[in-house]
C-alpha cells in the first residue's frame, strides 16, 4: 500500500478534500475496474473524460482520485496540471519503495498467455503479482506498479509497443530484473517497418536486463537467434524444437480439454498439461518453464503448476454455441497468430461436420497490409477451411480470392451476421472468431453464441 498524502508531497499536488483512510492499494483509469481501495485515475482522451466518471469509481471503492480539475464531488482528490504525467511520477516513485525483482514480458504474440503461465510456474516459490488483462501500455503499466501489493516477492508486467522506444521507456519505470521475448512477427508494422524493426523493438527489453539478471528468448526467431550473442546476463533459449534449451516432445493439440507435452528442459523432462489451447501453447510454456528455472523454481513442480491457468477470455477460448462451438480468439491478430488459430481451428477433435472461420482486418501492418491478407485466406484455404466469411475493407478484398463459400462485408458486421448465421443451418460447427483489437468482434462472439 502507499500513502495518499505522500503521493501528493511527491507530484507536488493539491489534496483536495482530504479523508481518511489514506492507504491505498491499487489504481485504475476505468471506473468499471475500480477495485476497493484504488485511485481512479481521470484522463480524458478523444470520447471520454474521466472525470465524468468519478461519481461511478468512488461508488466502485475509490479512496481517491488523480484529476486535473476538481468536479466538485469525492474526496482525497490529488489536482495535478498533467495526469499522465503525474501518474508516471507516482509509478517511479511506487517502484522505488518495491525491492523486488520484476518480469518485462515482450513479444508480438502470446504475452498474456505467456504472463499467465509465468505467474502460475513462480507461484510455486514466490508470491506473485501479475498484471492484470493485457495492461501493457504507457498508461497500464504504470497503473499496474501501483497495484503491486508489499508483500509480493515478484512482479510480472507485460510490456507492448506500437514503435521504436516505446519498451525502452517503459523498461526505464519498470527496471526489470528478468526478461522474456516471446517471439517475432508481423505486428505493428505501421510504426516498426519489418520484422528487423520489430525485433529491435522487442530486444530493447533484452537490452534493460541488468548483467546479473535473466533473459529468456524465443529460439524459433531468427532475429533473436542473431541478437543471441549480445545478452549481457544470463541467457536462456526456449521454442518448439531440441535447438533450444527447453522445448516441448509429443505435443498433443487436438484435445478441447487442452494441450499437453512433454517438456524437456537441461536436467531431464516432465509431463505438462494445459487447459488451453493451440499447439504453440505448449513452445510459450517452455518459456514460462525456462524463466522459473532461471529464477530458481524446480521444472517439475513449475509444469505441474501451468495446469492451473485457466482459458483467458478471448484467447483461442472454446465456447458452447446453439450450432456447436466457437472458438473465440478476437482479442487481436496479426499473421503469425492468425496462421496458429486456424490451425488450431483445423485440429480441435469435436463432433462437428463443418469448420467455419470469421476473420477480421489485420490492423497496423503497414504497406505490406493487402499480402498479408492474402496470404491468411490461403491459409485458411490450404488448412481446409469450409466456409470463410470475411469482415472489414481489407480481409473483403482478400476474400476475393477464396473461391469458396462464404462472405465479405466491409462494413456492416450485422449483415455478415446474418450470413452466418444462414450458413451454421443445422449442421454442427465449430467457428472461429478472430481479428484484430480494433474490428471490437466480441461482438459476433456475443452475438452468435446466444
Amino acid at each position: 500500500m502507499w500513502d495518499l498524502r505522500r503521493a501528493a508531497d511527491v507530484i507536488g499536488a493539491r489534496l483536495i478534500r482530504p479523508r481518511a483512510p489514506y492507504a491505498a492499494s491499487g489504481a485504475a483509469c476505468d471506473s468499471r475496474m475500480v477495485r476497493p481501495g484504488d485511485v481512479f485515475v481521470a484522463l480524458k482522451g478523444q470520447r471520454h473524460d474521466g472525470h465524468d466518471f468519478l461519481g461511478d469509481a468512488f461508488s466502485r471503492g475509490a479512496i481517491g482520485a488523480l484529476v486535473t480539475r476538481d468536479p466538485g464531488e469525492g474526496h482525497n482528490l490529488l489536482l495535478v496540471e498533467d495526469a499522465e504525467r503525474a501518474l508516471w511520477e507516482l509509478a517511479r516513485w511506487r517502484r522505488d519503495q518495491l525491492p523486488i525483482p520484476f518480469v518485462g514480458v515482450t513479444g508480438s504474440f502470446g504475452k498474456t498467455t505467456t504472463k499467465e503461465l509465468i505467474a502460475a510456474a513462480l507461484s510455486v516459490r514466490y508470491r506473485v503479482f501479475r498484471a492484470r488483462a493485457s495492461y501493457n501500455t504507457e498508461v497500464g503499466v504504470p497503473l499496474e506498479i501501483l497495484s503491486v501489493p508489499n508483500d509480493a516477492e515478484v512482479a510480472v508486467l507485460e510490456l507492448g509497443a506500437a514503435g521504436p522506444g516505446e519498451i525502452r521507456r517503459l523498461t526505464e519505470l519498470v527496471r526489470p530484473w528478468a526478461g522474456i521475448i516471446t517471439g517475432v512477427g508481423e505486428a505493428h508494422l505501421a510504426g516498426l517497418r519489418d520484422r528487423e524493426g520489430v525485433a529491435a523493438a522487442k530486444w530493447e527489453l533484452a537490452e534493460a536486463i541488468p548483467e546479473e539478471g535473466l533473459l529468456v528468448l524465443s529460439w524459433d526467431s531468427p532475429e533473436l537467434r542473431a541478437r543471441a550473442g549480445l545478452c549481457s546476463g544470463v541467457c536462456l533459449r526456449f521454442g518448439s524444437t531440441k535447438g533450444a534449451d527447453f522445448y516441448p516432445r509429443d505435443v498433443v493439440a487436438d484435445d478441447p480439454a487442452g494441450v499437453r507435452f512433454t517438456a524437456a528442459s537441461p536436467r531431464g523432462e516432465f509431463p505438462a498439461r494445459l487447459r488451453l489451447l493451440g499447439e504453440h501453447v505448449a513452445a510459450l510454456a517452455c518459456g514460462a518453464l525456462a524463466l522459473a528455472w532461471g529464477m530458481g523454481v524446480p521444472e517439475g513442480a513449475a509444469a505441474k503448476a501451468l495446469a492451473g491457468v485457466e482459458p483467458i477470455p478471448h484467447r483461442l477460448q472454446l465456447l458452447t454455441a446453439p450450432f456447436g462451438w466457437i472458438l473465440d480468439d478476437c482479442y487481436n491478430a496479426n499473421p503469425l497468430s492468425m496462421r496458429a488459430a486456424l490451425k488450431a481451428l483445423v485440429n480441435l477433435s469435436l463432433p462437428v461436420e463443418r469448420r467455419m472461420a470469421l476473420l477480421g482486418d489485420m490492423l497496423e501492418l503497414g504497406a505490406e497490409e493487402a499480402r498479408f491478407h492474402r496470404e491468411v485466406v490461403e491459409e485458411a484455404r490450404w488448412q481446409g477451411v469450409d466456409i470463410l466469411f470475411a469482415y472489414g475493407p481489407r480481409m473483403s478484398e482478400a476474400f476475393s480470392t477464396w473461391n469458396g463459400p462464404g462472405a465479405a462485408e466491409p462494413e456492416d458486421l450485422s449483415t455478415l451476421l446474418e450470413a452466418v448465421r444462414a450458413a451454421v443451418g443445422r449442421l454442427p460447427t465449430l467457428l472461429l472468431i478472430k481479428g484484430s483489437r480494433g474490428m471490437a468482434l466480441e461482438r459476433a462472439v456475443e452475438a452468435l453464441a446466444s
